[in-house]
This record gives structure tokens, C-alpha cells and sequence, in this order.
């Protein structure tokens, strides 16, 4: 089963909040389907997506079909780099000019929801000219001087989404990584905004800093005893390199109780390529099985034969959420 979703949007909109509906309700079609309750598997955005629809329902409803949460590389706090997306864009290591694609990617809900959240980084100068400093307390400011007012519009949007990233009620493995370079501050001359800033870094994944992936540390103490949270560090992988490391594919497998091998020699693995079974209307078969929801719409189901078991093999973005329905088949 696939659920992939247009990043532009957040729930904060209609559309955003249409893809949390029915994505609640795939959840309850997959446990009333399988009889098991639904594992969800999220990246990136997907965390911030995941966290969103758990934190709307009642207990009730998540001991009933929640049976736990794994959240890769979530940035809980927001990420640094996307003040330089909105003063001059970001290619994200594409041939493609930044400014060029700056107007289209102010234009996404995400890429405010994705800023920095003012509850954890404070008053902590991430944005510097040779006329004044912006933390994440001068939002208007900031989009007053780079040019685009309709950032303070689109940012209040988005605000109540920004909160404090409370326990998420359900059993939940947090992983995440640290240990490389992340920009985290941003410095512009006196060209302004049109030019590309001196970026400084700090710890974090390569994308995500440390001080949003570690967000989630604080479920460890805050869970109700009758839910679980757990955080699995790992060292030096990169925030996409968290959907095919081999160590951290060999964690989330073990995690939902399925088998995780490579063969020597072979093409790099990811979390959908390697993991994941599906089956079609086969009530006979009886097996670990799981569906993958995708992130901005990449999702795609290459090969599943009725009746029969294969790999569900997947074109997976850097952002995704992924749902495993214990040891029965789910249909697609």
C-alpha cells in the first residue's frame, strides 16, 4: 500500500490535512485487514508528517492500532539550512542555479514548517548581514529584508505545526545520526541576499542539526509506562544515507521482526529495495509483510503478482513514512 504526498503542502492547509485523513484511515483499513496492528516507518518530513497525525488521535485509538513508531533522521527542531532556501535558495548539491529555483521553493508549506522552531533554537544568531543578525525570533524581519512579506503570511500558516514536539503516545524507536559537518549558521555581504552565503557548521547528519534530531531524546523520560521510547544512534550517515546503510536497515529490520540479509557484491540496499514483502489477496499466506506510504509523490509499486510473495520495490525520496502490519498479508 502506498500514501505518497504532495510536499508542497502541510497540514495546515486543506489539502495537508486531506492526506492526514486518509492516511489515518489506510492505517485502520491495514489492521482491520491484517488483524495486527499497524508499525509505522517514517523519514524526514515523514517524521514531522507522523507525529502530526499520531499527536491528533486519542490514546484509545492509537493502543488499538499502533503498534510502534520508527522515525529515521527526524527533524523535530526544524533545520538551519532552510533560512539560506528562502534569502537565496538551495540547490541541495543539484547543477542548478539557487536563485533560480528560490521563488518555487518559498512557495511550499513544507519549507516554512521546516524552519528552525524558535522553542529550540531560541535566540541563536543563524542568519548574519553587515546590517543586522536574525535569530529565529525575527521571522518578520527576515522576510521583510530578503523580499518576500508573503513569507510572514505563510510562516503564520504553519505556526501552530512549530510546537514542542510532545511524546508521541505509541511505542517509538527514534534513529538518527551524528558526527557530520551540518550548516547552522549563515553569513551574507554586502551583496545581500542575491549571492550565496559562507555557510558554518555544526554537528549533525549532513542536513538535519543536532540540536533538532535530538529532539526526540526527550520521549526517553516523557512516555507514559505503558509506551516505550527508545533512540538508536548511529555515527556518520548521511540524513538520505539513512535509507541504505546497512547498519541502519539491519536496526529497523530486527525492530519489526524481519530478516535483513546482503548478498556480497550487490547493488546498494535501501529501506523499500531490501526489506519489504507484499502480498496480494492471498489469505493463505501467512508472513511478515509491510506497506510502504511514500514522501512527495516518488512512491512506485514496480512488481507485486497476485498471490504470490515479492519485493516491493521502491523509488524512495529522502522523505517517506512506511507501515508494517505485523505477521499477516496485507492487500495493496
Amino acid at each position: 500500500r502506498g500514501a505518497p504526498y504532495d510536499f508542497r503542502f502541510a497540514p495546515s492547509s486543506p489539502r495537508g490535512m486531506l492526506y492526514i485523513d486518509r492516511l489515518k484511515h489506510l492505517i485502520e483499513e491495514t489492521a482491520q485487514a491484517t488483524g495486527k496492528r499497524v508499525s509505522l516507518l517514517s523519514h524526514s518530513m515523514g517524521c514531522l508528517q507522523a507525529l502530526y497525525l499520531l499527536s491528533k488521535q486519542t490514546q484509545e485509538w492509537k493502543n488499538k492500532f499502533i503498534e510502534k513508531w520508527i522515525s529515521l533522521a527526524g527533524p523535530f527542531g526544524g533545520s538551519a539550512r532552510h533560512w539560506r532556501l528562502h534569502a537565496s535558495g538551495d540547490n541541495q548539491g543539484l547543477p542548478v542555479d539557487p536563485l533560480v529555483i528560490r521563488e518555487e521553493q518559498r512557495s511550499y508549506e513544507t519549507n516554512f514548517w521546516l524552519l528552525p522552531f524558535p522553542l529550540w533554537f531560541g535566540d541563536r544568531v543563524i542568519v548574519s548581514t553587515p546590517r543586522r543578525n536574525y535569530t529565529t525570533l525575527d521571522y518578520d524581519a527576515f522576510f521583510d529584508d530578503i523580499g518576500y512579506s508573503a513569507g510572514k503570511a505563510m510562516l503564520r500558516r504553519v505556526k501552530a505545526l512549530m510546537g514542542a514536539a510532545e511524546a508521541p503516545g505509541v511505542d517509538v524507536v527514534c534513529m538518527y545520526s551524528l558526527g557530520l559537518d551540518t550548516p547552522d549558521s549563515f553569513s551574507y555581504g554586502k551583496d545581500g541576499f542575491d549571492k550565496q552565503p559562507v555557510a558554518k557548521n555544526s554537528d549533525g547528519d549532513g542536513t538535519v542539526n543536532a540540536l533538532s534530531l535530538r529532539v526526540c531524546d526527550q520521549w526517553e523520560n516523557a512516555q507514559a509506562s505503558a509506551r516505550s521510547a527508545r533512540v538508536i544512534r548511529f555515527s556518520e550517515v548521511t540524513h538520505s544515507g539513512m535509507l541504505t546503510d546497512d547498519n541502519v536497515l539491519g536496526a529497523v529490520m530486527s525492530e519489526l521482526g524481519l530478516p535483513f540479509a546482503r548478498a556480497s557484491g550487490s547493488q546498494p540496499a535501501s529501506i523499500a529495495d531490501v526489506a519489504f514483502t507484499v502480498f496480494h489477496d492471498a489469505p493463505s499466506i501467512r508472513s511478515n509483510s509491510a506497506a510502504v506510504l511514500g514522501g512527495d509523490g516518488s512512491l512506485t509499486l514496480l512488481e507485486a503478482r497476485q498471490g504470490q510473495k515479492d519485493v516491493l520495490r521502491v523509488k524512495v525520496d529522502p522523505i517517506g513514512v512506511a507501515m508494517s502490519s505485523g505477521d499477516s498479508a496485507a492487500q495493496d
